[in-house]
C-alpha cells in the first residue's frame, strides 16, 4: 500500500505541496483531517477496503488467467439512504485506466502483455519532443495546446479501444456489443434504471 495525495494539500509537515505525492501512514494518521478523513479509524477501514478490493479483483482475474499487478483506489464519503456517512471506493475501480493487468499466458512465456492505458501513455511520451508537458500538471496550458494542435492517427485510438474491449470481453466472457449511439443509451439507462433523469 502506497498512499498518495489527491490534489495539492498545504500545511502538512513533511508533505510537499504538489499533486500525487506518496505519503506515509503516519503522515495520514498525524493529519487525518487534512487528508479529508473524518476519523483516524477510517485509516484502518480504507486499508481493509483496499486489501479486500485488491484480493477480490485479483482472484476474479486469476480465474480468467490474467494477473492483477497493481492498481489505484480512490476513496470518498457518501451519505446512504439512512443518512449515515460511509467511506467507499470511488472512481474507476479495477479498470485499465487505474490498473495494470498482465496476460497470464504471455507472462509465463516471458513476455509482458499489459491490458492498461500504459501503452497509450508511453506512446504519447515518445511521440512528443518534450514529454514533461504531459507529466507536469503545472504546464496545463501547454498540454491543452499540444492536444489542440496535434492529431494522432486513428489506429492509435483503435489500439486503446482494442485493449479495453479485449479485457472487457475476457472478464465478461462475452463479445462486447458497441452501441451506435452511446450517449443516448447512457441517458436512457440513467433514466430507466436509476431514475436520475426526468
Amino acid at each position: 500500500m502506497t498512499p498518495s495525495t489527491k490534489g495539492i494539500l498545504t500545511g502538512i509537515p513533511g508533505v510537499p505541496e504538489q499533486d500525487d505525492v506518496n505519503v506515509s501512514r503516519q503522515d495520514i494518521r498525524n493529519n487525518f483531517q487534512a487528508f479529508a478523513l473524518r476519523q483516524t479509524q477510517d485509516i484502518d477501514l480504507y486499508e481493509k477496503l483496499l486489501t479486500e478490493g485488491f484480493n477480490l479483483i485479483s482472484s476474479a482475474l486469476e480465474g480468467i488467467d490474467q494477473i492483477f499487478v497493481d492498481t489505484k483506489f480512490e476513496f470518498g464519503y457518501v451519505t446512504d439512504a439512512a443518512g449515515q456517512e460511509k467511506l467507499i471506493y470511488m472512481d474507476e475501480v479495477g479498470t485499465p485506466d487505474s490498473s495494470r493487468i498482465w496476460d497470464g499466458p504471455a507472462y509465463r512465456d516471458g513476455r509482458v502483455v499489459e491490458n492498461s492505458k500504459e501503452g497509450f501513455r508511453q506512446l504519447l511520451l515518445k511521440t512528443f519532443p518534450d514529454p514533461d508537458i504531459l507529466l507536469n500538471k503545472n504546464r496545463m496550458d501547454e498540454r491543452e495546446a499540444l492536444a489542440r494542435d496535434n492529431v494522432l492517427p486513428a489506429n492509435v485510438f483503435q489500439q486503446v479501444s482494442d485493449t479495453y474491449v479485449g479485457i472487457a470481453e475476457k472478464i465478461t466472457g462475452k463479445k462486447l456489443v458497441l452501441s451506435d449511439n452511446p450517449k443516448a443509451e447512457i441517458i436512457q439507462i440513467l433514466k430507466d434504471e436509476y431514475d436520475l433523469i426526468d
